[in-house]
């Protein structure tokens, strides 16, 4: 049996053309995004910021236990951080419950916290002021986050 090869193997010139268009395009749109993660940090802390908000007016409410004073939690935010401590001076940390070690994060590069705040829970989880947080991201086509603590109930919500 003799196999025959057709005569016209390969691509022609019109495919190879939208094929390399159809990649540059793709590369121009999606290279930038992929090259770039201060976008993505940015939300990442956002969504950690909330978190550790939260955390903190859980922590307080945890701490009533009987009739014996209860220590304020305190939320302290500085252009590129968040604290959680026992006091306003942040002298007593709250401790990381994944590392033991103080409760601490900070922002990532291109990224700042507005305005400088700081505000305490008390045993029953209401804050002593409501406070807007605001994440600035200086990411190519991100946009700046924020979320509230309300000043009555403590609830934080974007």
């Amino acid at each position: 049996m003799v196999l025959k090869i057709p005569a016209s193997t390969g691509f022609s010139l019109v495919e190879l053309v939208a094929t390399i268009a159809i990649v540059g395009i793709l590369a121009a749109f999606a290279i930038p995004r992929f090259a770039g993660v201060t976008n993505f940090n940015s939300r990442g802390f956002y969504d950690q910021a909330e978190a550790v908000v939260r955390y903190a007016q859980k922590i307080a409410i945890a701490h009533r236990a009987g009739n014996a004073p209860q220590p304020l939690v305190f939320v302290v935010v500085s252009a590129n951080q968040i604290q959680v401590c026992y006091d306003a001076a942040c002298t007593t940390p709250v401790s990381d419950p994944s590392t033991g070690a103080a409760l601490v994060i900070t922002t990532p590069n291109g990224v700042t916290l507005a305005p400088a705040t700081t505000f305490s829970y008390n045993a029953l989880g209401v804050p002593s002021a409501g406070a807007t947080i605001n994440v600035n991201s200086s990411g190519v086509g991100d946009i700046n986050r924020s979320f509230a603590v309300d000043a009555v109930t403590g609830y934080v919500s974007p």
